[in-house]
Parts: C-alpha cells; sequence; structure tokens
C-alpha cells in the first residue's frame, strides 16, 4: 500500500533530469535499483531518512538522498522519511536534542526565553552532541524495525499460502 502510494507521487524521470539541484547526484539517481523498494532497500531508506532528519542543517532531502544513494537504498521513502522533520517539528525535535547533549556533556542547561540573546556557539557542542547521538539512534532503529516488520509480513504471507 505504501509503496502503491509512492509510486503515485514519483517525479517523472524527465523532471528529475531537468532540476539543477538534483543534478548534484547526477545520473545515478535515476538507475532502476533507487526505484525499486525490498527488504534491504527499504531498511536502509528508512535509516537514511532518520538519520537525515535529526540533523541541525538545511537540505535534509539532499542528505538523504546522498545517504541512500551511498548505501543503495530506496529514494523515495528516505525521502518520505525526511518530512518527520517539518516547520511543526523541527523546534521540538531540536530542543529535544539540545537537552540530551546538556546531560550527555554535563553542562548547565541555558534558559531560552529569547533567543536573540544566545550565540550560536554557546548552543552548538550540546545540540550537535544530542543530534548526532539521536540521529544514529533513529537510523539504527528505524532499520531494524524495517527488517522486522518485512520479516513478520513474509512469515504472514506464508502463513496464508500455507491455509
Amino acid at each position: 500500500m505504501l509503496g502503491k502510494w509512492l509510486r503515485s507521487k514519483m517525479p517523472s524521470q524527465a523532471s528529475l533530469r531537468n532540476n539543477k539541484l538534483l543534478g548534484l547526484f547526477g545520473e545515478r539517481l535515476l538507475e532502476p535499483d533507487y526505484w525499486h523498494h525490498n527488504r534491504h532497500s527499504s531498511a536502509i531508506a528508512m535509516a537514511a531518512g532518520l538519520f537525515a532528519v535529526w540533523l541541525p542543517l538545511p537540505l535534509h532531502s539532499f542528505i538523504a538522498i546522498g545517504l541512500a544513494l551511498a548505501l543503495r537504498g530506496y529514494l523515495p521513502l528516505a525521502i518520505a522519511v525526511v518530512w518527520l522533520s517539518n516547520p511543526l517539528t523541527i523546534a521540538p525535535m531540536m530542543y529535544g536534542a539540545y537537552q540530551l547533549g546538556v546531560r550527555m556533556l554535563g553542562l548547565p542547561v541555558r534558559d531560552f526565553t529569547n533567543l536573540l540573546e544566545h550565540d550560536f556557539w554557546g548552543i552548538a557542542p550540546p545540540l550537535l552532541t544530542g543530534a548526532f547521538t539521536l540521529a544514529v539512534i533513529s537510523a539504527l532503529a528505524g532499520w531494524l524495525l524495517t527488517r522486522l516488520y518485512w520479516r513478520c509480513k513474509i512469515i504472514r504471507a506464508w502463513q496464508a499460502r500455507r491455509r
């Protein structure tokens, strides 16, 4: 079901080829292997997308695309997962990453009543530490849960065939 929905939302190869920003990835982006999902490519895509979600950098989609291409993941799923980070969720996510980084580094928590008073370099170490930690944990959990989901799906299909 998810595969059908993603296929209906995919851009054409001509529009991908003509997109200047996606030209960074070259013709490799158009290889059919990246546009068909299986157990391995879906798990890799989930991990790539969840890793990119937590990075406090712009252009999450390009990071997810690069990771999915490097690891041979399913591109539409990697890009779809990146949209978990959106204007409504990015602030709580980064605040949670900051709080985790503060606890991991043993630093005092700063009061954020006025964000303009704080310089970025003062909050960067705990923010980046927490974000990278959550990125790795999310990527591993997403990879594992996708593999387990796929395995359960296969087992149910086998059981249905036996009946």
